[in-house]
Parts: C-alpha cells; sequence; structure tokens
C-alpha cells in the first residue's frame, strides 16, 4: 500500500523547508526525498523544476528587501559584487523573522568579516549607517516642543531641566566619511564617486522629521553635548562644559546648536527640576 499522504501542516512545514533552504530548492528535495512523493511530475518539467521557481521567487524577494535597505552599499559595489555579498550573508544568516525589516540587522556585522569587506575598509561603516537611518522609520516620533512649557521654567531652575529629545534621535560615530555615500545612494550605478580611499572620523546626527530620514554631519564637541543631553544630564551641567571646551568666545556657536536643535524639532519637552535635584552653576554662556 502506498503511504499516507501527510497532513497539510505537515506539507506546508517540508515545502517552507525546501523553498527557504540557502542551498536551494535541488539540494534541498535531495535531502527530502519523500518530499516529492506528493508533488507531481508531469513533462516536460520536473518536481524539482517546478519547486524551483518558488524558491528562486523567495531569495530574489530577500535579495529585492536588502537592495532597498541597502542602496549605497549596492550602489559601491555594482550589481554582480552586491549579488554575491547578499548571497553569502543569506547563507550565513537565512531569515527568521516574519518581517522583511530585521533582514539586514546583522549585515554591518557580516561585512566587517567579509572579503568585499576588507576591499573596501569603508564598506561596514557605510552599511551601518543605511541600517541605523532605515531603522528610524520604525521608532515613534513625539508631538512638537509645546511653547508654553518653556514659559512655565522659572529662571533660576534652567541650569536644572533636562531637554527631552525625540526618541527618533541617534548619535552614530564612524571612521569613514560615509554621509555622502549615503546622499547619493539613489544616483545610477555608472554616476562615479562610489569609492573612498582616505578615512576621516565623521560624527552623525540621524532623525526623521515629518517627511524622511535626516542624516547631518557635526562637530565633535555637537555630537558629545547632544549625547550627555541624549543620556539624561542636566542642562546647566552639558552647557558649564560645552562652553568650558569651546571657550567664551565659542558661547554664540552653543547657541546656535540649541537654536538648530528646537528648529529642527529634535528637543520635544523639557524635564522640570525636582526639589531634590542639586544646583548646576552655568558658566560660559
Amino acid at each position: 500500500m502506498p503511504p499516507s499522504p501527510p497532513n497539510l501542516a505537515r506539507l506546508q512545514r517540508s515545502l517552507r523547508e525546501i523553498f527557504t533552504d540557502p542551498q536551494g530548492v535541488r539540494a534541498a528535495v535531495k535531502n527530502r526525498p519523500a518530499a516529492l512523493r506528493w508533488i507531481t511530475d508531469p513533462p516536460p518539467l520536473d518536481a524539482p523544476t517546478r519547486l524551483s521557481v518558488y524558491g528562486d521567487g523567495y531569495f530574489l524577494r530577500l535579495h529585492e528587501a536588502l537592495t532597498s535597505d541597502f542602496p549605497a552599499v549596492r550602489r559601491t559595489l555594482g550589481e554582480y559584487e552586491f549579488r554575491v555579498l547578499v548571497a553569502d550573508y543569506l547563507l550565513s544568516n537565512p531569515s527568521r523573522s516574519s518581517s522583511l525589516a530585521d533582514l539586514g540587522a546583522a549585515l554591518p556585522r557580516f561585512v566587517r568579516s567579509h572579503p568585499l569587506g576588507r576591499k573596501y575598509p569603508f564598506l561596514a561603516d557605510l552599511s551601518r549607517l543605511e541600517r541605523d537611518a532605515m531603522t528610524r522609520l520604525f521608532a515613534d516620533r513625539l508631538l512638537p516642543l509645546d511653547p508654553k512649557t518653556i514659559g512655565n521654567i522659572r529662571d533660576e531652575d534652567w541650569a536644572r531641566v533636562r531637554l527631552i529629545l525625540d526618541p527618533t534621535v541617534l548619535l552614530l560615530k564612524v571612521d569613514w566619511p560615509v554621509e555622502r555615500l549615503w546622499r547619493r545612494r539613489e544616483l545610477p550605478l555608472k554616476a562615479g564617486g562610489k569609492i573612498l580611499r582616505n578615512d576621516r572620523a565623521q560624527w552623525l546626527l540621524l532623525f526623521r522629521d515629518e517627511t524622511w530620514v535626516k542624516v547631518y554631519e557635526i562637530s565633535r564637541l555637537e555630537w558629545i553635548t547632544l549625547r550627555r543631553l541624549k543620556e539624561g544630564a542636566r542642562l546647566g551641567a552639558v552647557l558649564a562644559r560645552a562652553s568650558k571646551s569651546v571657550g567664551v568666545a565659542g558661547a554664540a556657536e552653543v547657541r546656535r546648536w540649541f537654536s538648530s536643535w528646537v528648529a529642527r524639532g529634535l528637543i520635544k519637552g523639557i524635564e522640570p527640576p525636582t526639589r531634590k535635584d542639586p544646583m548646576t552653576k552655568v558658566g560660559g554662556c
């Protein structure tokens, strides 16, 4: 007697394993010959070839998702080398999430040890920037800063307040000037200017406004100042340290930073001090 057919759940699980096998459909069915018993095999296409239509479609969809998430990496490598990188990455990091947004999470780390990462030393920083910029799309934005909040803070309390930054704000330090490549990510593959030959550290500010993700190169001191505010340091202590670093003549520069942060919507709230908060002296501003 022929073996009884599998139940639907078992059949679906078997087909999923075949379609998603990183080695391809033919390798998958070779390891699971029993799965072919329930696949019709009429000419001119045999069962493995028919299954490959779906398996190839699955990996093409993953390639498409990574192309969308890492356009600057693709533009740097060109189509052929990018396909090589994607294929090698998927072999080591098969999709395990129901969301394609998670597919490229490990790519920046993977690039560091890949031959193409050694050929293009800036590639890890570029992929990290693209991944971090993409994740800003999924962070919730807060409502704009209410002007009444500023008016409710007493002059003597400003040194002890904490500023609340928008959750989309991310501060990234890279060893290569990859921000330029990120801005050119949508240009044609042959537009030129794809390769970085000289390293230079960049301090980058990422956030999302009402339209899309923004990336700006800022000074190291502004970056450190923003980071301290993001970590919850009191405004007076942050201003005092920043002013000490730039000197009295640079106090106007520090004020300009704050004006730009408010204008860009980075500051979304002000947490007033409590009675237990110690006093903080503000100097140089």
